[in-house]
């Protein structure tokens, strides 16, 4: 995929919107991220959808032309969206276990609730990757971003996070493993 100055300046765009600070939003609780925010990260984890994906063993072709066949509510993907925040930021505080552990806890609640198709449950994985690309500046589509099964971003970070923001999003993280899983 190339970069164009539109798309760098977009990426851009949604990082500082995403890396806003609640307590500056005021103190009427808003959406976060907003809808639009939410359609374009849709977007960019539909172009991360791989063309084949194994199942059972084998290589099974994913039929791309009907986006629908894969997109989620906006409202259920901003709560993916927020779990693969949580991600970059156990991410970026190097607390790789974590991160490991949001993903896994946030694909087996999507799974709980009995609602998606296979396809759905395949791009929730490639939305919450997408996200966490597009926050640490990484973000990649096709088969470089099917590499990564784990929900784990790559290793090259160059932002440290200091000492008080790692707890708190190591407190962030125990605390949503310990919620027992939602199932609406």
């Amino acid at each position: 995929m190339k970069k164009t100055l539109f798309s760098v300046g977009c990426m851009v765009g949604l990082v500082l919107s995403l890396a806003l600070p609640v307590a500056a939003q005021g103190t009427k609780e808003k959406k976060k991220p907003n809808d639009r925010t939410v359609r374009v990260i849709m977007g960019w984890a539909f172009a991360a959808v791989p063309e084949t994906v194994k199942r059972n063993g084998k290589e099974v072709k994913l039929d791309r032309e009907n986006p629908k066949d894969f997109y989620i509510p906006v409202k259920d993907a901003r709560r993916v969206i927020r779990a693969s925040m949580r991600s970059a930021n156990a991410g970026a505080c190097d607390l790789k276990k974590l991160e490991i552990q949001n993903f896994k806890k946030m694909m087996s609640g999507e799974k709980a609730l009995g609602k998606w198709s296979p396809n759905q449950i395949i791009f929730i994985k490639h939305l919450h990757i997408a996200t966490g690309l597009v926050i640490a500046g990484k973000f990649t589509a096709g088969k470089e971003a099917d590499k990564k099964d784990d929900g784990s971003a790559d290793g090259s970070n160059k932002y440290k996070c200091s000492a008080e923001e790692r707890e708190r999003v190591q407190a962030s993280i125990e605390t949503y493993l310990k919620q027992p899983v939602k199932i609406q």
